[in-house]
């Protein structure tokens, strides 16, 4: 009979759920906090706990992996948006389905024991932490890596067509600028309406045009957004163009860049 400690078993659950809740936010591009991604890996532990229970038919099992999945995603991303959480879902599955792979293949080493759809590592806490901190520290130098280096600061240009227009204005690549629409995932380039305005009809809001909450430092308001016909980030220095899918975000402050986040060059 193999032995399962409790301790082991909870904390690595609720790692694995924060890391898969984490990369379904990140494939989805959808924003996901800290304290939400917690709380839904926390609630997934509980799925955990059917390790102990015996045998349960593979339809029973299926279920409740399911079950648990939605429960996880729900309490993660909310339900502000149906058609974005079954992205969301559905991601979350893939992402599972791909980890389970990985572990299955590492079953006939020993040192991973599998039970009702639920999986189980074969060391102890200790070393488990230890890891867990070591590839916590790895991924934050790669991040760091990445933000300064992974988008030059060269000059960048954003080339925005919509309604047969044209406007090109000067691009500022800004990881302050995290605006994600809830509904489609797609991350949002924040543009002085004065500088749209070739590209805007003469009365807004319009057709074609919706509000979408944002929260900063200094308060929270309402941007409109829209979907241009096509979006190109240009870095000159690079030579580069890439054409990007993204949302329009419409300020009515002035200012003279289309901010935009350097993931979206990725």
């Amino acid at each position: 009979m193999r032995t399962i400690y409790l301790d082991v078993l909870l904390v690595f659950d609720l790692y694995m759920n924060f890391l898969l809740l984490r990369l379904t936010a990140r494939l989805t591009h959808t924003r996901l906090r800290f304290g939400r991604a917690l709380f839904g890996a926390f609630l997934g532990c509980l799925e955990s706990l059917l390790v102990l229970v015996p045998s349960l038919p593979f339809g029973v099992s299926l279920i409740c992996k399911g079950g648990g999945a939605l429960l996880m995603c729900t309490a993660a991303f909310g339900m502000r948006c149906k058609r974005a959480l079954f992205r969301q879902y559905i991601a979350f599955l893939a992402l599972s389905c791909l980890l389970a792979g990985m572990f299955l293949a590492l079953t006939s080493t020993g040192r991973i024991y599998y039970a009702n759809g639920c999986w189980y590592p074969v060391i102890s806490l200790r070393t488990l932490v230890i890891w867990t901190i070591i590839a916590y520290v790895l991924l934050t130098i790669i991040a760091r890596i990445r933000a300064k280096f992974g988008a030059s600061d060269g000059s960048f240009e954003v080339h925005i067509r919509y309604r047969g227009q044209v406007v090109k204005l000067e691009g500022l690549p800004d990881t302050g600028n995290s605006l994600v629409d809830f509904c489609t995932g797609k991350r949002v380039i924040i543009c002085s309406q004065e500088k749209l305005r070739p590209l805007l009809p003469d009365v807004l809001p319009s057709r074609g045009f919706r509000p979408l909450p944002y929260q900063t430092v200094a308060g929270e308001g309402v941007l409109l957004v829209f979907h241009p016909e096509e979006v190109l980030l240009c870095d000159r220095r690079r030579h580069l163009r890439k054409p990007v899918d993204v949302l329009i975000g419409v300020d009515t402050q002035p200012h003279e860049q289309a901010i935009f986040h350097p993931a979206v060059m990725l």
